[in-house]
């Protein structure tokens, strides 16, 4: 459905990705929870491999075939491998960090995609986009604070999460229309692969097995179930009533409820940098959403 739909679908499209945000923005909660119970490779692993299995049987359902082409499993193995390094950098980045600050730079990613997208595909930067990803710098450099480089690495991994985050999206974006597969088709084999890689670098580098307490099984299972199968589909729901960038620019608030949901649960209060820091990324994420308002 085009953007031109009747009032009442958008409305629901607009309920859609404020659930969205909601979930994802909370799933930040249950995954830190998890990674009292498991590595972070691991809770990735249990995660993604619960997913697939619940969106697998949704997909054929809504009548996609589970089959790729043999000539696109390249883009699967590609994807795949992106997804993996974003969320064990990510867990680790929360392991090693607070919530807060590890979900603000994980968001960076719609800078990165910006970046990306200007070198990869020789995509045009407006003026607000400009200044969106200057704002953002700056947040980066107050948040990482490289003249201290205090708590450095988790900063580091949380960026680095949300820039493979971005190039998987700007890779899509590069292969749209182009191949047979179809993306929900491609999200049940990219999670599926992905489970693959995290149990085997688990096998390379030992590690403590994971503690299956019903704290774990819940966390995973909302992070799984809720976080990412669920997830999806309002997403697919929402983009099939809305332009595809004023979709994306619906979840902007996901990290903003990450900050308020760490502080509520772990007392995870930014300091005066931290937040400082915080706004400017904020500052930068409303000025892409006004372009795209625009556009």
């Amino acid at each position: 459905m085009s953007s031109g739909a009747d009032p009442a679908s958008l409305r629901r499209a607009g309920i859609a990705l404020a659930l969205l945000s909601l979930l994802w923005g909370y799933n930040w909660i249950a995954m830190k929870v998890s990674l009292d119970y498991a590595t972070p490779v691991a809770s990735a692993a249990t995660r993604f491999a619960l997913a697939a299995c619940c969106l697998a049987p949704v997909a054929r359902y809504m009548g996609h075939s589970l089959l790729v082409p043999r000539s696109e499993w390249r883009y699967v193995a590609i994807l795949s491998t992106l997804l993996a390094a974003n969320f064990a950098f990510t867990l680790i980045a929360l392991d090693l960090g607070g919530v807060g600050r590890t979900a603000v730079l994980v968001y960076t990613m719609p800078f990165w995609v910006i970046v990306i997208a200007r070198v990869w595909l020789k995509e045009k930067m407006g003026t607000l986009q400009w200044a969106a990803v200057a704002l953002a710098f700056a947040g980066l450099l107050v948040l990482v604070d490289p003249l201290r480089l205090q708590g450095w690495l988790p900063s580091l991994l949380a960026v680095v999460a949300g820039a493979s985050w971005a190039y998987s999206v700007v890779l899509i974006k590069s292969i749209q229309g182009r191949i047979a597969t179809h993306i929900m088709t491609l999200t049940v084999w990219q999670m599926a692969m992905c489970t693959l890689l995290l149990w085997a670098s688990q096998m390379v580098v030992p590690s403590p097995p994971i503690q299956w307490t019903w704290q774990f099984l819940a966390a995973i299972g909302f992070s799984a179930i809720l976080g990412s199968a669920l997830s999806w589909m309002l997403f697919y729901y929402a983009l099939a009533r809305l332009p595809a960038g004023l979709a994306g620019l619906g979840t902007l608030a996901t990290p903003v409820i990450g900050v308020i949901t760490a502080w509520i649960h772990f007392g995870e209060r930014p300091s005066g940098q931290d937040a400082g820091g915080m706004l400017l990324i904020a500052v930068g994420l409303g000025l892409l959403a006004l372009g795209g308002a625009r556009r």
